[in-house]
């Protein structure tokens, strides 16, 4: 009898592990993937911190490889992004960004390690999968508010865009900054 009851508390044991390691591996802070649509994770992985620098472009959507690029970066976006399939969207904030519209907000870009151990390997690998020659993933900070560029706004996204070197990236300054030119 005493067998039985030990043989019972084992096997009571492993199901009680089995569900906290699915419990643990729920809530590993790793990014989400939904369609194209790559996300960080609800809490961030490290740090906290965000970087100051703007990112920011023209979404686009590539049916064949199913990359969804940020001025030709894959991105990935603050968690709570989600992927609507007709017609091809990001939803996020309670807005709608399909391909050809103009997005910014805060973050950077990175190469696939720094993206890797904000967001999982996971996320990092399927951004890595669709990045161009500058080997860079645009990543919007952990909660930014992505703001959606329209009217003029979008006029001077596709101009700047239109000017966009290598690396894809558009700089945009503050209202107010004050900016240098420097001459050689």
């Amino acid at each position: 009898m005493s067998r039985s009851v030990a043989q019972r508390a084992l096997q009571s044991s492993w199901i009680l592990i089995a569900v906290l390691a699915i419990i643990l591996t729920s809530c590993s802070g790793n990014g989400d993937i939904d369609g194209p649509v790559l996300t960080s994770p609800r809490s961030p992985l490290t740090g906290g911190g965000g970087f100051d620098a703007q990112i920011g472009g023209v979404l686009s959507y590539d049916e064949n490889t199913g990359c969804l690029l940020l001025s030709n970066n894959p991105v990935i976006w603050p968690h709570g992004a989600s992927w609507q399939a007709d017609p091809p969207a990001v939803k996020l904030q309670g807005q709608t960004i399909e391909p050809d519209m103009s997005v910014l907000g805060s973050g950077g870009y990175h190469k696939y390690e720094l993206i890797k151990e904000s967001v999982g390997v996971i996320v990092a690998d399927a951004a890595q999968a669709c990045v161009g020659p500058t080997g860079e993933i645009a990543k919007f900070n952990h909660g930014t508010d992505v703001e959606l560029v329209t009217n003029h706004g979008a006029a001077v996204a596709d101009a700047a865009q239109a000017c966009v070197g290598p690396t894809g990236e558009i700089a945009k300054f503050n209202h107010g900054s004050v900016v240098d030119l420097v001459t050689d």
